[in-house]
């Protein structure tokens, strides 16, 4: 089980047997404090004893942890046994330098495999003991009870039985390990031969492979002239489809150029027809504003004989009248067609 106070009274210990000066605290109650013990453990042996040392399982607090002290304490133990001296004074005189002591690095190591193997089955042996201490006790009151009774022979009466009961045991395992080497022994037949065939069918195989590699189908000339046809038809049709595609962007464009030719002929008709009816409008205004005139200087003429006057003005009148009927009648008899001439000029355009 995890035993961190263990682990951490231990590398303390180490430290301050390597270096009596390092200042380490040793309040390990909560999470953070114990984080920062295992930090300065950790650093004082990298920094100076160069030891790397792996923080995680020396905090888990277990057989890996075990191992990791385990490289502190083969240095320490190096170091004891190459002084000779007594602890106290081994420790004030030691030469930590390891660059001097790269000879024995070999040695060193092969010995902390050793000792870490060790502790290991060490480690397992110690974890099956709760199972083995009832044999142990029952085997021993049997060899107390064989040392007090030497004169029955009961003892060694089941001492033989149990001998012989193991004999038997063994017996029959060796006879099913010969039965099992048996049918081992005939699966490895029955798998040889298996190989066999199935080389043999490989092998078959690989032949008819080969022949149907080298033998054309009949049908390739056709295939291969149907692909070349194929390939010609795609082609064809995309080159139509090109052309097509050209045409109908020309025929828009086209469409649209009429479209505006057709506004602006419309709005050039509309402007002329404005213009014909300004025109005409001014006319008729002038023939009229004519006749008011004639009106008024026939009433102010004096010395005349108002009878002939009247009807010379009136037939002045009629006689004007009938001129500008004439002259209306002309204008209607023959209108101008402003549509036909537009139209006219419109189709000349197109």
């Amino acid at each position: 089980l995890p035993n961190f106070e263990l682990v951490a009274d231990v590398a303390l210990w180490f430290a301050e047997r390597y270096d009596p000066s390092c200042d380490i605290s040793d309040n390990i109650n909560e999470e953070s404090d114990r984080i920062l013990f295992i930090k300065s453990i950790c650093q004082i042996f990298l920094t100076k004893a160069r030891i790397k040392l792996n923080p995680k399982r020396l905090y888990e607090a277990n057989g890996y942890a075990v191992k990791e002290l385990l490289k502190v304490a083969t240095m320490l133990n190096k170091a004891m046994n190459a002084s000779g001296g007594e602890d106290d004074e081994v420790v004030s005189s030691m030469d930590f330098n390891m660059s001097s002591k790269l000879s024995n690095l070999k040695q060193a190591r092969s010995l902390a495999n050793e000792i870490t193997e060790t502790g290991a089955k060490l480690f397992d042996s110690l974890g099956k003991e709760n199972g083995l201490r009832e044999s142990r006790e029952k085997a021993l009151e049997f060899l107390d009870s064989i040392s007090r009774n030497l004169g029955s022979n009961t003892e060694q009466e089941y001492i033989e039985k149990c001998i012989r009961d193991l004999v038997g045991g063994q017996s029959q395992q060796m006879d099913q390990m010969n039965e099992m080497i048996e049918n081992l022994r005939s699966d490895e037949k029955e798998l040889e031969n298996k190989i066999q065939r199935r080389a043999a069918e490989l092998e078959r195989s690989d032949k008819r492979l080969k022949g149907i590699e080298q033998v054309r189908p009949e049908f390739m000339d056709e295939y291969e002239k149907l692909e070349q046809e194929i390939e010609r038809y795609y082609s064809q049709y995309v080159e139509k489809f090109r052309n097509l595609d050209y045409l109908e962007n020309q025929l828009d464009e086209y469409n649209k150029r009429e479209l505006e030719k057709k506004k602006e002929n419309q709005k050039s008709l509309k402007k002329i027809q404005e213009k014909y009816k300004v025109e005409e409008y001014n006319t008729y205004n002038e023939g009229n504003e004519d006749g008011n005139l004639m009106k008024d200087m026939g009433s102010t003429r004096t010395g005349f004989n108002q009878g002939n006057a009247v009807g010379n003005i009136e037939g002045d009148d009629d006689e004007g009248e009938d001129e500008e009927g004439e002259d209306s009648e002309d204008e209607d008899g023959d209108p101008i067609n402003i549509e036909s001439d537009e139209d006219e000029e419109i189709e000349e355009d197109g």
